[in-house]
């Protein structure tokens, strides 16, 4: 682990990230020691940094460390690096003030090979009773405060399933707990949008900036789902899951081949960038 480019396992118990989940992460794939969508990673974690106010980031100097520590795992076909960026130390009390430099701490991990197999054959999927707050100031952060993923994670724990469909207090569909959701509906591929909570995902927005597909962002209801062709889950490192069980529904192969379909188009975009 490196916390500002030192190799420990220290950090203060007066960081704010420890404190207060002052402090965004970002969770990244890595291929043969190459940094997958890392633009799109920096992007976000760029815009998190300006939103919540933070403190000078040295984005070269975060940019040279992933890359080095990504190396360091390039005989591994997948390999999974976590950067997690904190407001720093300060004061007892919310203010930020005397918070002059961001910290910075790289982690690498094992890549679950459960993805794959999820890419494969698919997952099961159930409404979660847990809802998400609704903040505009926040919405679409991937920030430190995870505690509503926590609690959703339990309930997929108890009730053995893979992942879970995660309301917000009005009931519009928002996300899973730690994946974005795409739905097909009447021919034409829907995610939700994200304008007062949720993660925008890396692998979410690498399909709404995609030529090859068709996205409309709108207000997705429970109704929407039930209704709905096919759906599949994404994150950066599953990348596209489809559903084969919701609830009490299972999807045909048939219903599936849209996901698969989709599959292939981001996989050839990828062979083509390469």
């Amino acid at each position: 682990m490196l916390i500002n480019g030192i190799v420990t396992n220290n950090i203060s118990a007066t960081d704010r990230g420890l404190a207060y989940g002052d402090g965004l992460f970002s969770t990244i794939k890595i291929e043969l020691g190459k940094v997958i969508d890392w633009a799109l990673h920096l992007n976000r974690l760029k815009s998190g940094a300006d939103r919540l106010f933070f403190p000078s980031v040295d984005w070269v100097l975060l940019e040279n460390e992933i890359f080095e520590t990504a190396q360091t795992v390039k005989e591994y076909p997948h390999y999974v690096l976590k950067i997690i960026l904190t407001r720093g130390s300060g004061g007892r009390g919310y203010s930020a003030e005397g918070c002059e430099q961001a910290v910075r701490i790289i982690s690498l991990s094992s890549f679950p090979d459960v993805y794959l197999k999820w890419q494969q054959q698919g997952i099961r999927v159930i409404n979660c009773h847990t809802q998400l707050g609704r903040n505009k100031q926040l919405a679409g952060l991937k920030s430190l405060a995870r505690l509503e993923q926590v609690l959703i994670k339990q309930e997929l724990i108890s009730s053995q399933a893979d992942e879970g469909l995660v309301c917000d207090e009005l009931g519009n569909v928002i996300e899973g707990c730690s994946a974005n959701v795409f739905i097909y509906l009447d021919g034409q591929w829907l995610t939700p949008k994200l304008d007062y909570c949720g993660v925008a995902g890396v692998m979410r927005a690498r399909i709404l900036q995609s030529d090859q597909v068709n996205v409309i962002e709108k207000e997705i209801s429970i109704n929407d789902i039930n209704q709905a062709t096919c759906l599949c889950l994404t994150n950066a490192l599953m990348g596209v899951v489809p559903v084969k069980q919701y609830q009490d529904k299972h999807y045909s192969k048939q219903a599936l081949q849209k996901v698969t379909e989709l599959q292939a188009l981001l996989n050839k975009e990828v062979s083509n960038n390469d």
